[in-house]
C-alpha cells in the first residue's frame, strides 16, 4: 500500500502543493505541518482526498506565512530547460508579461510559463514548477481517460469505474476491486505505450486482483510485448524530473 501520496489546492493567486501522510493508527485528527521540507498533511488512512484538501485550505494562511519564513536556499530547484511529454523533449521557456495570475502555453514542442510581474526572485521556481505540474495534470486527465476508453471495451469487467489522476509518488496506478482506477499523472511524460501498458495493466486487475500467471496471462493477451514495455517502464523511474 502507498502511504505517501502529494495533492495540491489553489488559494488566492498561491499555489500549495502538500503530501499527505496516511495512518492507520492516526483516528480522527488531521496534522499539518509547513518549512523546508515543504507542506505535510498527517490523515487517518481512510480520509478522503477532498477533506484533505479542505483541511489545508482551512489552514492555508498559516501555511503560507510559515512558507514565507523559509530561507531562499531552501526554494524548490529550477526545472530544465527540457521536460519529457508524450516520450518527446518539450522545450521549458519561462518569462514575465502583464497577466495577474501564472499562464502556462503550449506549443509543439514548446510549454512557455508566464508569470506576474509581482512574483519575485525568491518565488520563481516554486511558482514554475507548480504551473507545469498543473498542466501535465490536466492532461493527463485528458489522455489517460481516452487510454481508459480506448481498452474499456477489451479489458472491462463489470461496471465502469471512476478514474482519479493523483500524484502518486512511488506508483504509476492502482486499482481496487470495489473502489476507483488510480493514475500517475507522469504518465503523460511518457511514451503512449507505456501509458497504455499502465491503463491495461489496472483494467486487468478488475478480472484478477494479484500478479499471478492468469493476470499476466491477461495482459499478454492484449499487448504482446508487455515484457519489453514493463522493462522500458522500469527504466524511466526515478528519472522524471518532476
Amino acid at each position: 500500500m502507498d502511504l505517501s501520496e502529494h495533492d495540491w489546492i489553489r488559494f488566492g493567486d498561491a499555489v500549495i502543493d502538500y503530501e499527505i501522510r496516511r495512518s492507520a493508527r492516526r483516528h480522527k485528527t488531521l496534522e499539518i505541518t509547513a518549512g523546508p521540507n515543504g507542506v505535510r498533511v498527517a490523515v487517518p488512512a481512510a480520509t478522503r482526498p477532498e477533506d484533505i484538501a479542505a483541511f489545508v485550505r482551512s489552514k492555508a494562511r498559516w501555511v503560507l506565512d510559515r512558507l514565507a519564513t523559509v530561507p531562499a536556499e531552501q526554494a524548490p530547484p529550477q526545472l530544465p530547460g527540457t521536460l519529457p511529454y508524450h516520450g518527446r523533449s518539450l522545450s521549458l521557456t519561462v518569462g514575465s508579461d502583464d497577466i495577474a495570475d501564472v499562464d502556462v502555453r503550449f506549443r509543439p514542442w514548446e510549454l512557455q510559463v508566464l508569470l506576474p510581474p509581482e512574483v519575485g526572485p525568491a518565488d520563481v521556481a516554486l511558482q514554475v514548477r507548480s504551473a507545469v505540474a498543473e498542466w501535465y495534470w490536466l492532461r493527463a486527465c485528458e489522455h489517460v481517460s481516452i487510454g481508459v476508453d480506448r481498452w474499456w471495451p477489451v479489458m472491462g469487467s463489470g461496471a465502469k469505474p471512476e478514474v482519479i489522476i493523483g500524484d502518486q509518488r512511488k506508483r504509476w496506478g492502482s486499482c481496487a476491486a470495489d473502489g476507483p482506477l488510480r493514475f500517475n499523472w507522469r504518465l503523460v511524460m511518457l511514451e503512449p505505450g507505456l501509458l497504455d501498458y499502465v491503463v491495461v495493466h489496472e483494467l486487468a486487475h478488475l478480472t484478477e486482483l494479484n500478479h499471478g500467471p492468469d493476470f499476466w496471462a491477461l495482459v499478454e493477451s492484449v499487448l504482446p510485448d508487455v515484457a519489453e514495455r514493463k522493462a522500458a517502464l522500469r527504466a524511466v523511474e526515478g528519472t522524471l524530473p518532476l
